[in-house]
């Protein structure tokens, strides 16, 4: 049932209290400043055109994050059609520099600093890992590990079932687990 009496502000609203946690969602799935505010803009325009249709079937974040993991899909295998031409190779190492980390971490003043340059450089390990891994499995630990959202709620972004994210999301750790060993034996 479509509800045609929605008030004016309503969506501004929904975008006020979304549009952070779907930009930070846009920007670790592309990893890209610009692309990611053009996206988010998107996942709104797209929202808006749809809003007076939206039933209400599931949370309003979740059905944003679906537009915008959607969008986001759709732009990074454009992308990599045209990087085909050019021989770029997904495998390629991360480019970071201090502004763009995809990492956030509150920093602990009890550790010594020793440690809390090992922990920055983890951080920032595991970013750039994250950002290796394979489409699907970078949507399920985004959407889970950074953004927090139960198993249900990603199934419905995603259009799939929740043994599908348990699935990908367990896959997704092992690789990342595989791939950082190396540097979790050294530090013990």
């Amino acid at each position: 049932m479509t509800d045609h009496s929605r008030p004016p502000d309503a969506f501004a609203r929904i975008v006020e209290e979304n549009y952070q946690r779907v930009y930070n969602v846009i920007y670790r799935l592309i990893e890209d400043q610009q692309e990611a505010e053009d996206l988010t803009q998107d996942t709104f325009v797209n929202a808006h055109r749809a809003f007076q249709s939206f039933r209400g079937d599931s949370q309003v974040y979740t059905w944003l994050y679906r537009i915008a993991v959607n969008l986001t899909k759709n732009r990074l295998e454009r992308k990599a059609r045209r990087n085909q031409a050019h021989g770029y190779s997904l495998d390629a190492p991360l480019q970071l520099d201090h502004e763009d980390q995809l990492w956030l971490e509150v920093e602990d003043w009890s550790q010594c600093p020793h440690q809390v340059i090992e922990n920055r450089e983890l951080g920032q390990l595991l970013a750039t890992e994250v950002s290796r891994l394979r489409p699907e499995y970078k949507e399920v630990v985004i959407l889970r590990d950074y953004e927090g959202l139960s198993y249900e709620q990603i199934a419905q972004v995603l259009g799939c079932s929740i043994q599908a994210v348990k699935s990908r999301l367990f896959r997704a750790r092992s690789a990342l687990r595989h791939r950082l060993q190396r540097y979790l034996d050294e530090n013990p």
